[in-house]
Parts: structure tokens; sequence; C-alpha cells
């Protein structure tokens, strides 16, 4: 008999055709939308999550799930704990997309650094006014750029801001890297406070944790240059999103790129989405079609380890301390 495979939340055509494509030998599988009758989860016994809750109500609908694979590494819609009660590792892809998440991370720098949006707009009502942005765009080329959290989507930031525009990075993190890792990662290790004040851009990489929430408030942003910008392709509750608003409302910084927020869909009234010093995406920083594939044979992988050998000493898995 095949064992199943569910697909709970949101997932492209695309994404299903690359998950299909990686299957195990001896697994079926399903598409079930958080809005359907769970009902549907009654049968499985594997699950790759992306951006639907796993709480309570959605475990109780799967009582023969043996693990959770998160489409990703943010977890913070999964209830790790409760998952860990019933015996369900959770596991995560571990690097599957830090190199896009990188790469829009330094795409929102330059676009923020140089007025790309408001500069296409000005086009689009048919002016050509060259000079009306000059005064506050700047070159990402030597400046110095602040990482938080030294991950590995911020591992790959700082080999392309060093490599591609000569930044000096900057890193904080709880846990400091040895000095041969900063050496040949290029990085300086630096307290929070330095890290904000010396910086001309922060790029912020760290989970949505009790620790982290709100650790960017406005107590750390009156910290940063009038000249210097923000950016967020990590959890928007690790800002305060009304602090960052008051300091672009009043120019206390130069600008801000965020690919998450605190409440998403962002709310159409949000100031974020009407502040000419601001570039939004929707939490989109791991979707390419290319990373597609990439990320399906992780989870996949996951998925057949975890099946051919249990064991929760599995580096992917992110609630080892809950697991009875």
């Amino acid at each position: 008999m095949s064992k199943k495979i569910v697909f709970y939340g949101s997932f492209s055509e695309n994404m299903q055709k690359a998950l299909q494509s990686k299957c195990p030998e001896g697994f079926d599988t399903l598409l079930v939308l958080p809005q359907q009758d769970l009902s549907a989860l009654a049968d499985a016994d594997y699950m790759i999550n992306r951006a639907g809750a796993v709480d309570q109500r959605v475990l109780d609908a799967a009582p023969r799930l043996k693990w959770i694979q998160k489409w990703g590494v943010g977890y913070d819609k999964i209830d790790i704990q409760a998952a860990g009660k019933r015996g369900i590792p959770v596991g995560i892809c571990v690097g599957g997309n830090s190199m896009p998440v990188a790469e829009l991370a330094v795409s929102l720098m330059l676009d923020v650094l140089r007025n790309v949006l408001p500069l296409n707009e000005q086009m689009k009502a048919g002016s050509w006014d060259r000079e009306r942005f000059s005064s506050r765009s700047y070159l990402l080329h030597g400046k110095t750029v602040g990482l938080i959290g030294i991950g590995n989507i911020a591992r790959k930031v700082a080999a392309i801001v060093r490599g591609g525009f000569d930044a000096r990075v900057l890193y904080y993190d709880v846990f400091r890297l040895d000095a041969a890792q900063e050496e040949a990662l290029g990085v300086t290790y630096a307290d929070l406070d330095t890290l904000m004040a010396e910086s001309d851009l922060i790029s912020v990489h760290v989970p949505l944790l009790d620790s982290t929430r709100g650790m960017i408030d406005a107590a750390r942003l009156v910290q940063m240059k009038p000249t210097a910008c923000i950016i967020n392709t990590s959890r928007g509750g690790v800002i305060r999103e009304a602090d960052l608003i008051d300091a672009l409302q009043r120019g206390q910084i130069l600008g801000a790129g965020l690919d998450t927020f605190e409440e998403e869909p962002l709310p159409e009234d949000s100031p974020l989405l009407h502040l000419e010093n601001v570039v939004t995406t929707p939490h989109c920083g791991g979707n390419t079609a290319d990373n597609d594939v990439n990320m399906a044979a992780i989870c996949m992988d996951c998925i057949a380890r975890y099946d051919a050998a249990p064991s929760t000493e599995m580096r992917e898995i992110v609630n080892r301390e809950f697991l009875k």
C-alpha cells in the first residue's frame, strides 16, 4: 500500500509538478488547501507545508502523520511544540531557498538606493526628470552592510555584496562564528548597537522567535544613519512596523525594502504601500521557477530518509526539544 504525502497550503502548479517529479517510489501525493475540509488529512503519512498554518486543529485531523516538512525555512506558522508532543518531527529545507532570497535582498538594496520604483512611475506618467531623486540616490559599492543573523541566506548576501560591490560586511548573531569562519566569509562581528550605527544597509536574517519579535524598534531605528536603509526578507514581526513607518515618514532613515510584514497579506491601507522611499514585495523571496525543483528535491529527500530510517537526529529537525 502506498504511503501518502499531502501538500498542505499554497503550492503553484510549477511547485506541484516539481514535487511530483521528485516523489520517491511507493508514495502518492495529494494537495489539500487550508480552506478545504480537513478530512482529506486523515490518511496523510507525511506533510509538506507551505503558507497554511499547521495548528492543533490540523494535527488532530491527521492522526497518522509521521513528519511535517516545511517548504522553506520559516516555521513560525507551525505549532512545533504540539507536533513534538505527538512525536512528529518538523523539518525545514536547510539552505534550499538561500540563493533566491539573498538575490532578492540585494535587489531590494539596489532598488531603494537608486529609487528605481519612483523613477519608473515618474516615466510612466510622462516625466523625464533625471535629477529628481539624485540627492537621495546612493551607490551600494563600498558601503557597509550589516547583517542581523548569519545563516545560509545572510552568508550568500555577504558573498554578493563583497564580491560584486566591494562592501564591508558586519554581522550580529547570538552565536558568533569562530575566527576561521569569519575570515573565510570576509565578515566582522559587531554588537547590535554598533551594527545599527555603522551600517549603510541593514539586512535582517533571523527567524521569528519570542527573542526576536520586535527586536528592531524605535530605539534601534534611531541608531541608524539618516542615509541608511533597512531590508527585511525574514519575517515581518522582527521589525515593529509602526515604528518603521514613523521613521520612514519623518525621513529619519533613507528607506526600506520589505518582503515580509507583520500582517500578511499587507493591508491595502498600509502607509508602506504609499511611501516613495519603500519597496515592497509579497513575501516571494524564495519563489523562482528554477528553484522549485531544488526545493522539491530537498523536501522529498527529507521524507524519504526519515521513512527509511526514522531518527530525531536529522539536522533538518527544528522541534527536537519537544519530541517525546
